[in-house]
């Protein structure tokens, strides 16, 4: 026989606890987060089986106080107590642990030294979640459980004793600890794993009592109704009817669904008879010993609901008695629920309440936490119901209709449309990637594409082809009339315009690009009729034009579209391949058979391998710009005309020109004459763009000028090195009586009728081109001679002489006076200056003197005689032009000059006599 003084605790049946691991997974799958509103449909399919007893044990070290005569089946303890989570610091939940914990006996760890390292968890509608930590302590664990879901310490210290004896257990094993409360332990099963351990324990009890008070899911203990209660699991020691007053009492009773009988009350912590039941009598006696009375002290929460509650007549008013101790709530605001109403008063300081059917549903889809806030008044009765303002939402009560909830960002949406909405007809619910709810006059729609109204007419035209799960998805705008009274709605998937009961709608990726567009407000309007599908290609039109889809994307036609239907349309011009290019107030687009182009007012087709090539180049974005006339037939192929240039087509290749080439190519014949067909697109070399065909090129040099280059030219150009060396021409080909020559950036070449063709660069060209090029010097007569000192070409006219000092011209009179001297072997040698005129003649200086054409006679000086002459001034000072050459005497010379002589006397004297 158990001790009465020392009742050994019994097992208590935890059947129940395992069936409600199940609910519990589907009721979490049916929360929905605080920014939405609940649907409020239960999941649970059938009644949970009503546990089994919780038997007594006996109470180690307590000094027996509590007075069982005031023990009330029906209130075993106030919802304002046991929802009092500020009862207990944890510092004052750590000293009560180790003065209750007694002398731990040797090896065993007792609850005041007990440490576990916690996990985390997530918040919820019941608990503000977990953030565990290493090595936390076991008063650690229980108040931070108690906090996070709202429940008193103390009630989670009174579970543990009556529970495992784990407060004043002396000598606990870890099983006490993993099964501390019974979580997750049937009798006829091992416990689930997933709830073993003291923290699992705690936090699933605090959290489990909060989904008993809730009242959705656990109804047949419901506060305001009286139950018959067993006294023990075995029936036929009977029961009795119990008025529950509260959400407590009922959590302890589906926590443990006996009440104590007479023989139990009677015992106190002792043994009652056969038909005792201890679990909830043990929990009474354990909090009256420990904290004091289970009813509390103050009835209200606050100073502000106090006052509201006192003035509406106190527990015999309307509002009437309190039914919790209240809540204090993170923003600063508290709430406490009353017979008649709940009473908040919100972190600004404002009192309101909620009371009958608007109260229940504030309470079912959250409260303050939920997506529609605090109250912002009172209820107010209007035709046909009532309704009360939340922070961020309303809640409607129609007479003889639903209750429902709408919150932001539904409720902003349907003030804009209240008028015609009427009453809802349902709180918003979630489907597939969004939400929706509706009322009598409409649906608001909710999703990642924004929330929009829809009336009657469109929510149910939207319903007959799927609703927002079907083939056009969310609604991304609301109800937009056009300047033809059709109405928009745009979707996520596609467009609708409806006009009564015609309905034309724009899908996929052709209300993709209608988006892009700017739908009916951009340059394509409204649609004109629905797509059709021909083939593996997709047309719509709209009044702006239309959209084109097929294999090579969608694109958007404007420009071209009535080209594009006078045409003869995709089977003659072929799908869209791009959207239309522009360049200026040209304009281009390509299909797969045409590309259109306009310029001006005129549109042009191109196809063919002039399409090929034109598309290759990047159509009117290209340098060709838009076609300015059609494909014309040329030999052997075709060429088509462009703003800037044209496309040419022949049998050797097809080929772009620009305009100055195309103008330099028919200037030489065409195709038929000199230069015959292109044979490679234009490149560029050395900042020129070099054009081949046939029977030569056509470059354009950086000035933009185009000129060909044939034959033996053109032969001669290549072997002297080409662009880099020569540059580009500066003139076409240009004969005359005695040859043909044409004029480069950087040279010329020569081609004489009798003579070796060359080219001239670099300092000799600078010579040729400076003495007056072929009018000067006329054509080469010859190849270059090495002579010492340098080379010399010679000309019809003259020469290019080139030494250390340069390249220079000798021609003319300067010319016969220096062969007279002895050409380039003699005195003089060679030029050092290119020809000057000087008066009323000319001079060059060579490098042993100077040679003169003066009016009288071609003449040079040199050595000292031509020294003193320059320090006279030459032929411009006083002494004038020479008018003799030097004469030698016995060991001297005298030179003659207009103004006097200059006399070299053998001693080296020199005399400069005037006249």
């Amino acid at each position: 026989m158990l001790s009465p003084t020392t009742p050994r605790p019994l097992a208590r049946t935890k059947r129940r606890i395992g069936a409600l691991v199940a609910v519990l997974a589907i009721v979490a799958s049916a929360l929905v987060p605080s920014t939405a509103l609940a649907s409020g449909t239960s999941p649970m399919a059938s009644p949970i089986v009503p546990p089994t007893i919780d038997q007594s044990r006996s109470a180690h070290e307590i000094v027996p106080a509590a007075n069982l005569a005031n023990f009330r089946a029906g209130n075993i303890i106030s919802d304002a107590v046991f929802f009092n989570s500020a009862s207990m610091t944890q510092a004052q939940v750590e000293s009560f642990l180790q003065s209750k914990g007694g002398a731990c006996r040797s090896g065993y760890t007792c609850l005041k030294d007990y440490r576990q390292t916690t996990p985390n968890r997530a918040a919820d509608a019941y608990c503000d979640g977990y953030s565990g930590a290493a090595n936390e302590s076991a008063a650690t664990i229980i108040y931070k459980a108690a906090v996070s879901c709202g429940i008193n310490p103390q009630v989670l210290i009174v579970m543990l004793e009556k529970e495992q004896s784990l407060v004043t257990h002396t000598w606990p094993s870890q099983w006490r600890y993993d099964m501390a409360l019974g979580q997750g332990c049937p009798d006829t099963a091992p416990c689930d794993p997933a709830f073993a351990g003291f923290f699992y324990q705690i936090y699933g009890a605090a959290r489990q009592m909060q989904i008993y008070a809730e009242g959705r899911w656990f109804t047949w203990y419901a506060p305001g109704k009286t139950w018959n209660i067993l006294y023990n699991p075995n029936q036929s020691c009977g029961s009795a009817p119990v008025y529950i007053e509260n959400k407590a009492t009922a959590a302890l009773y589906y926590y443990t669904p006996y009440q104590p009988n007479a023989a139990a009350l009677r015992a106190g912590y002792g043994t009652g008879d056969g038909c005792s039941a201890y679990g909830n009598r043990n929990f009474y006696n354990f909090f009256e010993d420990w904290f004091g009375s289970t009813q509390g002290g103050s009835s209200t929460i606050s100073a502000a609901i106090e006052s509201y509650w006192a003035a509406q007549g106190g527990s015999t008013g309307w509002v009437g008695a309190p039914t919790d101790k209240g809540k204090k709530w993170p923003d600063g605001g508290t709430s406490q629920s009353f017979v008649g109403a709940d009473i908040f008063a919100t972190p600004s300081g404002q009192v309101f309440v909620t009371a009958g059917a608007v109260r229940d549903e504030y309470r079912l889809v959250g409260g303050p936490a939920s997506g529609i806030g605090w109250p912002s008044s009172n209820i107010v009765n209007v035709s046909g119901g009532a309704y009360q303002e939340f922070a961020a939402g309303r809640i409607f009560s129609q007479s003889g209709g639903g209750t429902y909830a709408i919150g932001d960002p539904m409720m902003s949406v349907y003030y804009t449309v209240s008028g015609h909405f009427g009453w809802p007809t349902s709180r918003a619910h979630p489907v597939k990637d969004g939400s929706i709810q509706t009322f009598e006059g409409g649906t608001t729609y909710q999703s990642a594409a924004g929330t929009f109204a829809l009336d009657k007419g469109w929510s149910d035209w939207l319903d007959s082809n799927g609703g927002p799960g079907g083939s056009l998805g969310w609604p991304s705008s609301g109800q937009t009339g056009s300047s033809d009274s059709f109405i928009r709605v745009a979707f996520t998937k596609g467009s609708v315009f409806r006009l009564g009961k015609t309905a034309i709608t724009v899908r996929g990726t052709i209300n993709s690009e209608f988006a892009l567009q700017g739908l009916d407000g951009g340059v394509l309007g409204r649609p004109t009729a629905n797509a059709t599908t021909t083939g593996q290609s997709t047309l719509q039109s709209f009044k702006g034009g239309a959209i084109h889809s097929s294999e090579a994307g969608t694109f958007t036609i404007t420009t071209f579209a009535s080209s594009f239907n006078s045409l003869g349309g995709a089977s003659t011009v072929g799908v869209a391949q791009e959207s239309q290019r522009q360049k200026g107030s040209s304009y281009s687009q390509r299909f797969a058979l045409l590309t259109l182009t306009k310029v001006g007012s005129q549109t042009k087709a191109v196809g063919g391998a002039v399409k090929r090539e034109y598309d290759r180049l990047g159509g009117v974005t290209s340098a060709l710009g838009g076609a300015t006339g059609a494909e014309t037939p040329i030999l052997g192929g075709a060429m088509q005309t462009f703003e800037t240039g044209r496309i040419v087509c022949t049998s050797r290749a097809t080929v772009a020109m620009t305009a100055s080439v195309a103008q330099a190519w028919d200037a030489n014949g065409g195709v038929a004459g000199r230069l015959g067909a292109p044979i490679l697109t234009a490149y560029e070399v050395d900042g020129t763009s070099v054009q081949e065909f046939v029977g030569g090129v056509i470059m354009t040099n950086r000035k933009g000028s185009a000129h060909p280059i044939f034959g033996l030219i053109l032969s001669i150009y290549r072997y002297a090195g080409g662009t880099p060396t020569i540059g580009a021409p500066v003139s076409g080909e240009i004969a005359t009586s005695a040859g043909v020559y044409q004029k480069f950036e950087r040279g010329v070449i020569l081609v004489p009728f009798g003579a070796p063709a060359r080219a001239l660069t670099g300092a000799e060209y600078e010579a040729f081109a400076a003495t007056g090029g072929i009018d000067a010097l006329g054509y080469p007569t010859g190849t270059t001679t090495s002579i010492a000192g340098g080379t010399t070409i010679p000309f019809a006219l003259g020469y290019i002489a080139t030494s250390r000092a340069g390249s220079y011209a000798l021609r003319g009179v300067i010319l016969l006076a220096h062969n007279e001297a002895g050409s380039f072997a003699g005195p003089l040698g060679f030029p050092i200056g290119k020809e000057k005129l000087v008066r009323d003649g000319a001079t060059q200086l060579f490098q042993g003197g100077q040679a003169y054409a003066t009016p009288r006679a071609k003449l040079v000086t040199r050595g000292v005689l031509h020294r003193e002459y320059l320090s006279m001034g030459g032929a411009t000072g006083s002494l004038g032009w020479p008018i003799s050459n030097e004469v030698p005497f016995q060991g001297g010379a005298q030179q003659s000059f207009e103004n006097g002589t200059i006399t070299l006397f053998p001693d080296g004297r020199v005399v400069i006599e005037n006249k």
